[in-house]
């Protein structure tokens, strides 16, 4: 059955090691030692970091627009500043070992980082930004802007005074004015009230989820084992010298590769691939896509490679070429249609919901358990162990997506498109979650999968009412780009905790604390520079998303995309999915899965299936003819070129932005 123990699971267990520092045992026996992990020094360590991280990520996405480090599965930025912290603990334990964080504590800091560090970034808060003064000031120039926003949008969600937004644009203003403050104040606090709410939906699925994928399904959490690695108390991993050789290694190239940038006169260490693809799009234009197919392996992604499960890390580079291969049979039969066809982005899309419908119907039995031990906990074990008691997590759930219910009708939306909205949005985000748990590949952003694009491409958009899709416009920000959220942190910071032997009911308070500084401090660390040096400038890289009002512009007029054959392709990759899980369920050598045919398509799969192919194949080698004895021994090696490119690429950011200049970015 489906939703049965199925031989896939057995697979994952023999194609990866436990994490670092996990127990032997069910975490949740009786008599097992907990250390302490979310203390009040540790929230208020990880607080203060805070505005000096947003500020970092700020600079270097939407002022310098040079790197993009939260668009990766692995917070790269998080990973150097905890990896600082760890150094400067261990150096405290010596002289003082009373003030000596512990790994629980260390965890925390970087959880409550690396979700801050999202919301400040790219996905959240500048995308946010964007979508919500780019109706009234950028897009609708030669067009009655009256008569089609400001009659629409609710004036609570958007901003509108036109003296704000060109001080936005033009600069030499600031954000402490009374009036920027006023103007952005009421939709800065609306949508943060439906980003907390989103939060808690979230993690209320998460928490109810945690039994099933942490210790009936065990997932491997590949991304987990690097921050549980760094904060080992031994210090086994430091203790490594394949770690410092890995890490050497990834300095030493990306030293040299960072001086070619300032001085071509030193040569580059990275092979240079361009003239392939330049070649390979004059014959044939599909593989101009994502500016060609051939880039050479990044360091850090080959060590997340080695992480991620044999099979799971074939069927990403596969389904890479055979979507590749999809499209030049589309353009040498003369299939294609339209632009975008073979319409892969679509079947992306559709394949993302197809994962988050199988996760919830696998998880159907353990879902209806946990929701008859809410409602009468003496049925079952107690919950005691859990992030929040069920009882707790279900009354969350149900409060939270009242509240974004709520939210979305009152602006303005019609009851249907609430609840399909809504139904749309949290299923893939679940299967972000579980994209991150399984597969831990070294990008995870699925983009053109959010509901108004979905239902723009199954239903023409003229059948829309007008006011109905111009609100599913306006929340297109929140899934412009799926994957750069906090919701996969969520279940990582639970299995973190598991795998530390750390309590994990403060951990949920501290996430809460995480998303509500992260927050304020995203507003005032974006809209500061911005004001200052003006969104228009040169010396600025922030770009507002005036596409998808264009679009809805456009169907107005009447003119939109035909939905038949983006549909089709899109009901073919939805039954193709369930197809993938039925044959992993039954057969335990079938090594095509689904979550490799989701990420095929996707800009970041064109500059990143070399290093996972690269890792596949050194991976199955060592399996192969080494073991499971083999891949421990080597897996420091692949830790270190991690550590090593966080490493170098973070003084090489902190140098862009010191000197102002470009720099060499080891994170594409």
């Amino acid at each position: 059955m489906l939703g049965g123990s199925s031989p896939s699971q057995k697979r994952e267990s023999l194609t990866s090691v436990p994490t670092p520092g996990k127990p032997t045992s069910n975490d949740s026996r009786a008599g097992e030692r907990r250390s302490r992990g979310a203390t009040w020094r540790a929230i208020a360590i990880a607080v203060l970091l805070m505005p000096l991280q947003s500020w970092w990520i700020v600079q270097m996405e939407a002022i310098r627009y040079n790197t993009w480090p939260t668009m990766y599965s692995l917070p790269l930025h998080t990973v150097f500043i905890v990896l600082l912290l760890v150094g400067i603990n261990a150096l405290v334990r010596r002289r003082a070992p009373g003030w000596a964080l512990g790994p629980g504590e260390l965890l925390t800091i970087y959880i409550m980082l690396a979700i801050s560090g999202v919301i400040a970034g790219y996905g959240l808060i500048q995308a946010l930004v964007g979508w919500i003064i780019a109706p009234i000031e950028r897009v609708t120039v030669g067009y009655d802007r009256q008569l089609l926003f400001r009659d629409v949008l609710p004036a609570w969600l958007v901003v509108t005074d036109e003296q704000t937004l060109t001080h936005f644009y033009d600069g030499e203003s600031t954000l402490f004015a009374a009036k920027h403050l006023l103007d952005w104040g009421r939709p800065a606090l609306a949508w943060s009230a439906f980003m907390l709410a989103f939060f808690g939906a979230m993690l209320s699925l998460n928490a109810l989820l945690r039994r099933r994928w942490i210790e009936e399904e065990r997932l491997t959490f590949p991304l987990v084992q690097v921050p549980v690695a760094m904060v080992e108390p031994s210090g086994a991993l430091f203790r490594s010298r394949l770690v410092w050789v890995g890490f050497a290694m990834a300095v030493v190239l990306g030293s040299v590769n960072g001086l070619h940038t300032l001085f071509p006169a030193i040569p580059s260490l990275q092979p240079d691939l361009s003239s392939l693809n330049e070649d390979l799009g004059r014959r044939w234009d599909c593989f101009l896509k994502s500016e060609g197919a051939f880039w050479p392996p990044y360091l850090w992604a080959v060590g997340v490679g080695f992480l991620m499960p044999v099979d799971i890390a074939f069927s990403y580079w596969f389904f890479f070429w055979a979507v590749k291969l999809e499209e030049l049979v589309t353009v040498l039969w003369g299939w294609d249609i339209a632009p975008d066809a073979p319409f892969t982005h679509q079947q992306s899309a559709s394949a993302l919901l197809a994962i988050g419908l199988f996760v919830l119907w696998s998880g159907r039995r353990h879902l209806a358990r946990a929701l008859r031990l809410a409602f009468r906990p003496s049925l079952g074990p107690r919950d005691g162990e859990e992030p929040l008691r069920y009882r707790w997590a279900v009354g969350l759930l149900a409060l939270s997506v009242a509240g974004m219910a709520v939210f979305v009708g009152l602006a303005g939306a019609p009851a249907w498109i609430i609840f399909v909205y809504l139904g749309l949005y949290l299923v893939a985000s679940l299967a972000l979650s579980r994209l991150r748990a399984e597969l831990g590949a070294p990008q995870t952003e699925v983009y053109a999968a959010g509901p108004h694009t979905l239902l723009t491409q199954l239903v023409t958009p003229a059948s829309f009412p007008f006011r109905g899709l111009a609100i599913l416009t306006l929340f297109g920000w929140t899934s412009k780009a799926y994957g750069m959220d906090a919701t996969p942190l969520q279940m990582e910071g639970f299995k973190m905790a598991q795998a530390a032997r750390v309590r994990v009911r403060g951990l949920v308070a501290a996430m809460f604390v995480a998303v509500v500084a992260g927050l304020v401090i995203a507003y005032v660390a974006l809209l500061t520079p911005l004001y200052s040096l003006g969104a228009d400038s040169a010396k600025v890289g922030f770009e507002g998303p005036t596409q998808a009002y264009a679009s809805l512009i456009t169907w107005t007029s009447g003119v939109a995309p035909a939905p038949l054959q983006r549909g089709s392709a899109m009901g073919v990759a939805f039954v193709f999915t369930f197809f993938l899980y039925a044959m992993r369920s039954r057969f335990f050598w079938w090594p095509f899965h689904p979550m490799g045919y989701v990420l095929a398509p996707m800009w970041f799969t064109h500059h990143l299936w070399m290093s996972v192919f690269v890792a596949w194949t050194i991976k199955a080698l060592i399996l192969r003819y080494g073991g499971l004895r083999a891949y421990t021994k080597a897996l420091p090696f692949f830790l270190g070129l991690i550590l090593g490119d966080c490493v170098i690429g973070s003084l090489w950011a902190l140098a862009n932005l010191i000197l102002k200049i470009p720099t060499y970015s080891v994170w594409i």
